[in-house]
């Protein structure tokens, strides 16, 4: 028997991703009278793939974000990872690399990972 195989492409994932940004409101499209907090930006922009105490979705994608400060002491360790996962992990890794692609500056990565040393 012959069966077809769905075998998503990491530019097909991307792809997706980045349409799941432009279609939800409130994520990188719209702007808040709020100030924007690392929670929020991880709320955003994580819990797709991540679980972490305070998400309302069960991200089952990527690891858990717990013991952050114990896991990754060197911040700049971190900040590499969001910045360009594809280079700081592995080239073939699904998480998308929010800094080179523009999605977050330097001063929301850094509110993002004092969100996560706090987890």
């Amino acid at each position: 028997m012959n069966r077809l195989l769905f075998r998503p492409s990491i530019p097909g994932l991307f792809l997706i991703f980045l349409v799941g940004l432009i279609a939800m409101p409130g994520v990188a499209t719209a702007k808040s009278n709020k100030p924007e907090t690392g929670q929020t930006l991880a709320m955003n922009l994580c819990q797709a793939c991540h679980v972490f105490k305070g998400a309302d979705q069960a991200g089952t994608l990527g690891p858990p974000f717990v013991g952050m400060s114990q896991r990754f002491p060197d911040r700049g360790q971190l900040y590499n990872i969001i910045y360009d996962a594809q280079k700081a992990l592995k080239p073939h890794t699904m998480m998308p690399p929010f800094g080179r692609h523009g999605f977050l500056d330097k001063k929301q990565t850094d509110k993002l990972i004092d969100f996560l040393y706090t987890l």
